[in-house]
């Protein structure tokens, strides 16, 4: 869903009626809004940024992102606002480039927002770390789940775990459910901070269970990378699984090159590539791929089922992980505001609360607001994600 404009008014949805009322994860939070906009006047719109990839090669997890906030606010809104106050949603596009997400970070946080929800990879949350603590403004994350992060005392917080936790899943997984013994990986340089520790975190744990790490190699999405080189060289490694820690459209491009040269090793994934473009790039060459996430397209939580049919009537498709926990990262922001204000200790409220009702059941972050979530094994079946555990 493309926008004119960088200045998103929220209004409320189409889709919106007696009968389809916002799911129950946000219906108390908007009740109490409600209570709090009794008697109040019109003001100003609370302002709240968004900022993440919505253009190039990794905008799928940003305009999932945003879309995801963006149902947020409008379903915030259409409870009344924050006591009585509408929310707007400022959305920035980081084109997934340290220099534009800094700058675009600044603007946000001149033109008075509240706080800003994003980014949607690790590479830009670090980038911009330094300017969000100088500037004491607050960031909610989605996705972003590098170890670099975990446990610092900043104005960062996220409803993604910390990459590790999903790495050392996966390589168990490997190992001991789908035997594999010999296995090379393949990184993203362009999201170094995420990709590596993944990397670093799966091979070791894959070794200590006894597998053997036959070979790594590292690309630069942001520039000239040739897929078809790198699998010829899986190829030759003799590998009998290989890990990726990329976007969904190249780990799907090198699915495609590996199979088309006869490559028949286990596929598996960080939760990064883990949205509807990994499925429509790769085709029947990513068949059996298997991820550790902490999202499951099958779960069967009344909250996450509302949810996912009102994100389908708003924006024509099915929420991924993306759209789903920036949702969250709103939820958990709007509620705070309702008590301490938008210019109140937000953070503070935030983690003193601690556990959360998410689209798909209880979440907590923990006391430098890393997010607590079960992780799940799920697998491309059919040209679908589904939950295996």
């Amino acid at each position: 869903m493309a926008f004119s404009k960088e200045d998103i008014v929220p209004k409320p949805a189409i889709c919106r009626s007696s009968r389809h009322p916002p799911h129950q994860a946000l219906r108390l939070v908007l009740t109490l809004l409600v209570l709090l906009s009794l008697g109040c006047g019109p003001e100003k719109p609370i302002k709240i940024g968004f900022v993440g990839g919505l253009s190039g090669r990794l905008s799928d997890l940003g305009t999932a992102g945003r879309d995801g906030v963006l149902l947020a606010v409008e379903d915030v809104n259409w409870a009344g606002g924050i006591g009585g106050r509408r929310v707007l949603l400022i959305a920035k596009d980081d084109q997934h480039d340290p220099a534009q997400a800094r700058k675009v970070i600044g603007e946000l946080i001149d033109e008075g927002v509240a706080a800003i929800i994003g980014h949607m990879t690790s590479a830009m949350t670090m980038a911009v770390l330094p300017l969000v603590n100088e500037r004491r403004m607050l960031l909610i994350s989605p996705t972003v789940s590098s170890d670099e992060l975990s446990g610092l005392d900043d104005h960062f917080l996220r409803v993604m775990t910390p990459s590790s936790q999903g790495a050392v899943h996966l390589a168990r997984v490997a190992y001991s459910v789908k035997g594999a013994r010999r296995v090379c990986v393949i990184f993203d340089e362009a999201n170094r901070p995420y990709a590596l520790p993944f990397a670093e975190v799966f091979s070791r744990e894959f070794e200590a269970l006894g597998g053997a790490l036959v070979q790594t190699e590292a690309f630069h999405s942001g520039r000239d990378w040739q897929p078809a080189e790198v699998a010829s060289r899986v190829l030759h490694s003799e590998a009998d699984g290989f890990l990726l820690v990329a976007g969904a459209g190249d780990a799907a491009l090198l699915c495609q090159q590996y199979y088309r040269i006869g490559g028949r090793a286990s596929v598996f994934s960080s939760g990064w590539a883990m949205t509807d473009e990994f499925l429509r790039v790769g085709g029947p060459t990513v068949e059996g791929a298997l991820f550790s996430q902490t999202f499951s397209q099958d779960s069967g939580a009344p909250e996450y089922l509302a949810f996912r049919r009102r994100f389908s009537q708003r924006f024509g498709r099915h929420p991924d992980f993306a759209a789903a926990y920036a949702y969250d990262a709103a939820g958990i922001l709007f509620e705070p505001m309702a008590s301490v204000g938008p210019s109140g200790p937000l953070k503070e409220a935030i983690l003193k609360k601690g556990t959360f009702q998410g689209v798909q059941g209880v979440f907590s972050l923990d006391p430098f607001g890393d997010a607590v979530r079960e992780h799940f094994i799920v697998a491309v079946k059919e040209g679908r994600f589904v939950t295996l555990e």
